[in-house]
């Protein structure tokens, strides 16, 4: 899948390789969570010297003073993602 960067909120993703992304509120804190696609790589084992296959999940999130602000950014990263799914 074709790469395509782009910065929002002081954040920059690859849209590419967003998986999802969850909101959640917990007392005063107000976080977004941006969950990327497991992506693998070969490393080599320090011991055996043998190449092992190592998996990543990578995530990112923000937090935001407010709900409001935080409802705000959800539903601009979410209609960002949606223009970058119905692209391609």
């Amino acid at each position: 899948m074709k790469a395509e960067i782009v910065t929002h909120a002081g954040l920059t993703l690859n849209l590419a390789d967003l998986k999802c992304i969850k909101f959640s509120i917990f007392g005063n804190t107000n976080t977004m969570t941006f969950e990327f696609k497991t992506r693998y790589d070969y490393v080599r084992h320090p011991e055996t010297g043998e190449f092992e296959k190592q998996e990543y999940n990578e995530k990112t999130e923000i937090e935001f003073p407010d709900y409001d602000s935080a409802v705000q950014y959800r539903y601009e990263f979410e209609q960002i993602w949606q223009d970058y799914l119905r692209k391609k």
